[in-house]
């Protein structure tokens, strides 16, 4: 069992630096100016939207088809799993379709981890595990301004994946209002984020030459949306510049609930080489709109083949819409991977081979 919580490294947006004892140096602070922002300027532009904001867009359904599993490529998936809880875990039904989900992927970054339970996700390995199999998980802290939070949490077959909770850290902003300690953050510094994104550093288990990446994983405030995508360039920005300088890592992955199409990225989507792989594929169960999403930096990240898509859960397990929906009102989202690193300007992190066996 691995938890992200116990043992992470906790990353500033503006005083970017490791607060994890033993971890040294520090991190430059940026001074939130970019292109398109004034010099200076800490607030990134952007008004909140509506959670309906994409439903203009147009969108195709989703597919219960899977790219076979292969010995050569890895299947990286998100899934906001909606408000996991104790309802969820008491229905045997509903955990046996979940479990299989997660079976079809060799990492799975989930959002939506409500229940204080901390069981929880614990108990759903073990529902994964059921068949012999051997997933792990790596589950980040408890964040949001209310008394309704959220954790994230990654699970991966650690047959075919290698991590560490000590290379896993939650993005850092400041605290709530009135410097209330309900989540991970600075005193002093606006909360930026209802939900900083918990970072995590992977690596495929083979040798020689095996892929290694970094997953940022989000789930954006729906009444929040266009201001949180003008904050997360600058997280993608700043988590790619510190994972490259400290363990050489250039394949950085943005992945999760962006409740936004990418035609309204902003300026998430003006970053150079940043790419979306679902592009028209509608993402939430009844297939209206495109919320969840995984980019990649075209350039750096060639181990990407081009292949991505959604996976139907009404389609795949043959249900009602209704039935679907106890699962999650989102379908799970996919990219697939080489497993080797691939020639180019492909960087490999420096810090794996030990875990590697």
């Amino acid at each position: 069992m691995k938890n992200a919580l116990g043992h992470s490294w906790s990353l500033a947006l503006f005083l970017l630096m490791l607060l994890t004892l033993g971890c040294d140096g520090n991190i430059p602070i940026p001074d939130g100016s970019s292109e398109g922002k004034s010099e200076g300027s800490q607030v990134p532009s952007g008004q909140p939207v509506s959670l309906r904001a994409n439903t203009s867009e147009q969108v195709v359904g989703s597919s219960s088809s899977l790219p076979q599993r292969s010995q050569q490529t890895i299947l990286i998936a998100s899934f906001n799993i909606q408000a996991f809880g104790q309802s969820k875990m008491q229905d045997r039904w509903v955990m046996g379709r979940l479990a299989e989900v997660i079976r079809q992927f060799d990492i799975v970054a989930i959002q939506e981890v409500r229940s204080a339970d901390q069981r929880l996700i614990p108990q759903l390995v073990d529902f994964v595990n059921a068949q012999g199999l051997q997933y792990d998980y790596l589950l980040g802290p408890r964040l949001g301004r209310t008394s309704s939070k959220e954790q994230y949490a990654y699970l991966y077959d650690t047959t075919r994946i290698v991590s560490d909770p000590n290379a896993s850290y939650t993005v850092n902003d400041g605290y709530p209002g009135q410097n209330s300690k309900q989540e991970i953050g600075v005193d002093g510094l606006p909360d930026l984020l209802h939900r900083e994104p918990l970072v995590a550093r992977f690596v495929v288990r083979v040798m020689p030459n095996p892929f290694t990446f970094t997953l940022i994983n989000i789930h954006t405030d729906p009444d929040e949306v266009s201001y949180e995508l003008n904050v997360l360039d600058d997280v993608y920005k700043q988590v790619s510049n510190y994972e490259f300088a400290h363990a050489n890592e250039d394949d950085v992955i943005l992945l999760g609930d962006l409740n936004a199409a990418p035609a309204k990225f902003g300026e998430l989507g003006q970053i150079p080489n940043l790419r979306p792989t679902i592009l028209k594929q509608a993402t939430n169960v009844r297939e209206t709109a495109l919320y969840d999403n995984m980019l990649i930096d075209s350039n750096r990240t060639t181990e990407f083949t081009g292949r991505a898509g959604v996976m139907s859960l009404k389609d795949y397990f043959r249900l009602t819409l209704t039935d679907a929906e106890r699962l999650s009102d989102h379908n799970p989202i996919w990219a697939e991977f080489r497993i080797n690193e691939q020639n180019g300007n492909g960087q490999m992190a420096n810090q794996f081979g030990s875990f590697v066996r």
